[in-house]
């Protein structure tokens, strides 16, 4: 995943939300608005239909740096690593339904105890009617969400913050 992408994808993508007002800016040698990608998702929804291709739906399983110019605390960074994975479909309520099942496949497999909101609100402005789902791991507090995803016109995903699983893993005693 590249770490440096026009600032429009996040502004058309995520609009209103509170990670444009995070975003590290700034202009390219050419005068051109940039950022430091504070997330990917929006990359997979501009690009999808380069991405799809000749394909109905398509699976990607995702690794990238993303920044947010934000109050760093336990288990919020400015720098952090996005594990993320983007079902792209044209039936948003199957893909939703099964990211949720791959991220919660997932956070089981390595022996967390997390709670399922399968309706939460989600602060990005792409997400489908503004709900999404999200895994929280209570024994982190404030910062207790370890990942969040849901159905957007292209498909659905979710994105986990490394840092803040491996806290979660942790406070479990699980590493």
């Amino acid at each position: 995943m590249p770490a440096l992408w026009s600032q429009d994808t996040f502004i058309e993508k995520a609009g209103g939300s509170e990670v444009i007002g995070q975003m590290w800016t700034f202009a390219d040698k050419k005068g051109r608005p940039c950022c430091l990608i504070p997330e990917a998702t929006a990359l997979f929804q501009e690009q999808c239909r380069e991405l799809l291709g000749s394909r109905r739906e398509r699976m990607l399983f995702y690794i990238a740096r993303c920044y947010r110019y934000e109050r760093p605390q336990a288990g919020r960074y400015r720098e952090f690593v996005q594990l993320g994975f983007e079902y792209l479909s044209p039936d948003s309520e199957r893909s939703a339904q099964r990211s949720q099942e791959i991220g919660t496949g997932f956070l089981g497999s390595l022996g967390l105890d997390f709670e399922l909101d399968a309706a939460a609100r989600r602060g990005l402005s792409y997400y489908l009617g503004g709900r999404g789902f999200e895994a929280r791991c209570t024994q982190l507090g404030a910062q207790q969400q370890v990942l969040g995803g849901g159905a957007y016109l292209e498909g659905a995903g979710f994105g986990i913050g490394a840092e803040r699983l491996l806290l979660a893993l942790k406070a479990q005693g699980l590493r």
